[in-house]
C-alpha cells in the first residue's frame, strides 16, 4: 500500500466518513416554494393550472392580458377556406380616382397606385426594411405572383426561399399569403386595417396614393404619418402646393 494508505489505516476510530461540503447540509435553511420568473406571465402559463395556483397562494399579482381594440373590424380566416373557390373569385378592377402627383424620391407607391393588392404587398416588403433591399425581391415576388388569386396558392415554402434575404422569410411568406386571402374576401375594404397583416404604415400609404381624396398631404387635413419617407413626400407636395399657388398669384396681380 502506499504511505498515504497506511497512515489512514492506522488512524483511530476511522469509522465512515461524510465530505465536508455535505456535513453541515442539514442546518440549511429550509427553502421557500418559489415560482421561476419564466412562469410569472399569465400568458406563457395559461394552461397550466398547477403554476396559477402556486401563483395565486403567494399572491404574487398577474396583470390580465389585455386585447387590442381597433376601430376597423378585421377579415377572420378560417382554416377551412377554399383555396380554389377563392382563386375563382373574380375582383372589379380598381379604377384610380386620381394619379399621384410623381416626385423626385421616386417611391414605389407612386407606380403601383393603379393596384391596391400590389401597392400593400409593397408596403410588406418596405416593412422595417430598405426600399434598396426589399424592391429587388418585391419586383421578383410580382412577376412569380401577379395577382392575389396566384398567391394565395403559393408554396409558402418556396415563397419563403424566396423572401429569404430580407429575413424573417418564413413569418413575411406566411403573412402575404393571409393577407392575399383577406384581400379576395373584401376586396371593397374601407381601410387596409381591415385586412390580416395591414398596420398604420400600409393604412397612410395606401391613404396617400390610393384613397378618396387627393388632399391628405395638405395642411390641415390632419393627417400625419409617422413613416419618414411619407412625412418627406407630404412636405414635398406641400411646397409643390405652395410654389404653383404663388406663382399664379404673382402672374394674376401682374
Amino acid at each position: 500500500y502506499s504511505p498515504l494508505m497506511a497512515k489512514k489505516r492506522q488512524d483511530k476510530k476511522l469509522g465512515e466518513t461524510v465530505s465536508p461540503y455535505f456535513q453541515n447540509i442539514s442546518k440549511l435553511p429550509q427553502q421557500k416554494e418559489t415560482v421561476s420568473k419564466y412562469f410569472l406571465s399569465k400568458k406563457r402559463c395559461i394552461n397550466n393550472k398547477n403554476v396559477f395556483k402556486k401563483v395565486k397562494d403567494n399572491k404574487i399579482h398577474v396583470n390580465e392580458p389585455t386585447v387590442k381594440q381597433t376601430s376597423k373590424k378585421r377579415v377572420k380566416l378560417s382554416s377551412s377556406i377554399d383555396l380554389d373557390v377563392l382563386a375563382e373569385r373574380k375582383i372589379t378592377p380598381f379604377v384610380p380616382k386620381y394619379i399621384p402627383m410623381p416626385s423626385p424620391f421616386n417611391l414605389v407607391q407612386e407606380s403601383l397606385y393603379y393596384d391596391p393588392w400590389k401597392h400593400l404587398i409593397a408596403t410588406m416588403f418596405l416593412n422595417r426594411t430598405r426600399g434598396g433591399q426589399a424592391l429587388p425581391f418585391l419586383w421578383k415576388f410580382l412577376d412569380e405572383y401577379p395577382t392575389p388569386q396566384i398567391a394565395i396558392k403559393a408554396d409558402v415554402n418556396k415563397l419563403a426561399d424566396l423572401l429569404r434575404p430580407l429575413g424573417l422569410h418564413n413569418i413575411r411568406a406566411e403573412r402575404i399569403i393571409k393577407f392575399s386571402q383577406s384581400y379576395l374576401i373584401r376586396p371593397n375594404f374601407s381601410s387596409p386595417r381591415e385586412l390580416f397583416g395591414m398596420g398604420k404604415y400600409a393604412e397612410d400609404s395606401w391613404r396617400l396614393f390610393c384613397g378618396e381624396k387627393d388632399d391628405s398631404w395638405m395642411k390641415g387635413s390632419g393627417f400625419e404619418p409617422e413613416d419618414k419617407v411619407l412625412r418627406l413626400y407630404i412636405e414635398w407636395r406641400r411646397q409643390q402646393h405652395e410654389h404653383v399657388n404663388g406663382a399664379s398669384v404673382d402672374g394674376h396681380s401682374s
